[in-house]
């Protein structure tokens, strides 16, 4: 995948999912909740592969769940997202991550 962020200016950062899971931890601190009242989030986990090496956690809530759910269930984009699936082709971010696989040593 790529990302793209204001902060970065023009910089194109090449990524791919690294793990996804569901956790109570505490986004600010990484840690389990003291008083058990953390609520349940996905964590995913990307790993940044271009131009540099990083490893980013996002945690997502409930209603960011429920709107990507409404977004692919509407028609005409479950057939995209189908589409893209099973017909999506190759990614060019593994082409630059065995590129740089390669270059290390």
């Amino acid at each position: 995948m790529y990302i793209r962020s204001t902060g970065l200016g023009k910089t194109l950062l090449h990524a791919r999912v690294k793990e996804i899971e569901c956790t109570n931890l505490v986004p600010a601190t990484l840690e389990p909740s003291k008083d058990g009242e953390e609520m349940e989030r996905l964590l995913l986990t990307l790993q940044i592969i271009h131009p540099v090496t990083w490893s980013v956690r996002a945690f997502v809530e409930p209603k960011d769940v429920k709107e990507v759910a409404k977004f692919l269930l509407k028609p005409k984009n479950l057939f995209k997202a189908l589409k893209f699936l099973f017909f999506g082709g190759a990614s060019p971010s593994f082409d630059i991550e065995k590129e740089a696989e390669g270059h290390t040593g």
